[in-house]
């Protein structure tokens, strides 16, 4: 045992020095670093928000009881009216979580496609005794981080019995991806870790690993591949979760109009994106939510407003938020989808 502790202390002594010298001859070799550059930005998300305010543990949420002019949020946070804080038996839950485009950004409250969709089961509705609610879980900038803890946090409720879940989430995905000390904690409090932030600040060497490498031409179309495995880690973790709670889980596909893309590409964080490269990540992204779907044997409800339909602007208010017609279109098609199957 002394011989092992021996042994080990030598080598650790070893690899901090020369994680040492390494530290030294960067100082002499690389430029100075630019702290600036470092993503670190806690209140990104509540900041101008009115609507929005801060959560332990999925960095931050809607405001309960919160009205003006354009959005309403119930007192259970969710967006719309108030629902039954106890459902009957024979009622039907559904859940539609996500982000902006689920909430319904710019739109008024029965003008988001979750609002659209229980308006159309409650058209169809054949008995008196029986109601369809669709809860309005989306909240803006939402990542599938915030969403599996999101999706937890609802099927913990046992005052609300779930019986379907419809997930719509990728864009946060993409636009954090682009933050070159991306980690995996900046998709749900829009920080890194502290160790990793305050390397990133004092060690040139660490810096220039993470964040400096290659020219400004360079922070072109940067692919990350660990952001797109964590997106496929959550969907696949927010399977697992509804299959131990027994409720049905479908997919609902990212409405997109690529009219809105500015020919230039985005620019959301650190890196832009020209707009083939754009739409090559969104692509890449939806293929990674099929792929997953396929495997665990879950629907994917597909719409007017997809990817498959690029050109359709009228529909849009920018590039991801459909107009209030839009929202319908989306969610009668959904009702179409949802119809067709037993839940």
């Amino acid at each position: 045992m002394k011989q092992f502790l021996t042994i080990f202390g030598t080598n650790l002594l070893i690899v901090i020095s020369l994680l040492g010298l390494l530290e030294i001859s960067s100082r002499y070799f690389l430029p100075p670093v630019n702290n600036a550059t470092i993503f670190d930005d806690k209140s990104l998300r509540t900041r101008g928000r009115s609507f929005i305010e801060e959560h332990p543990i999925r960095g931050f949420s809607l405001k309960p009881n919160f009205k003006n002019n354009l959005y309403q949020i119930n007192s259970q946070g969710f967006r719309g009216n108030e629902f039954p804080k106890h459902f009957k038996p024979q009622d039907q839950v559904i859940v539609a979580i996500g982000e902006s485009t689920t909430f319904g950004w710019q739109v008024k409250n029965q003008q988001s496609y979750p609002a659209y969709l229980m308006q159309y089961f409650a058209n169809k509705q054949q008995a008196n005794d029986h109601l369809t609610y669709v809860i309005n879980a989306g909240i803006p900038s939402y990542t599938s981080s915030q969403t599996l803890l999101y999706l937890k946090e609802i099927l913990s409720n046992k005052e609300i019995k779930v019986d379907v879940i419809l997930v719509n989430i990728m864009w946060n995905d993409i636009w954090y991806s682009s933050i070159k000390n991306w980690h995996p904690d900046i998709l749900v409090h829009q920080q890194a870790p502290a160790w990793l932030t305050w390397l990133t600040k004092h060690s040139r060497l660490v810096h220039w690993f993470i964040m400096d490498k290659g020219s400004e031409q360079g922070l072109i179309d940067i692919k990350n591949n660990a952001a797109l495995r964590q997106y496929e880690q959550n969907l696949r973790a927010m399977i697992l979760l509804a299959q131990e709670n027994n409720t049905k889980l479908l997919f609902v596909e990212p409405p997109f109009d690529l009219d809105h893309l500015p020919k230039e590409g985005l620019k959301e964080f650190q890196v832009r994106y020209s707009k083939p490269f754009f739409l090559q990540q969104a692509k890449k992204y939806r293929q990674i939510m099929h792929k997953v779907a396929k495997e665990e044997n879950i629907m994917v409800i597909n719409h007017s407003l997809s990817l498959d339909q690029l050109h359709q602007k009228t529909l849009f208010l920018d590039l991801l938020h459909p107009t209030a017609e839009g929202n319908a279109i989306m969610a009668r098609d959904i009702y179409n989808a949802l119809a067709q199957i037993q839940f």
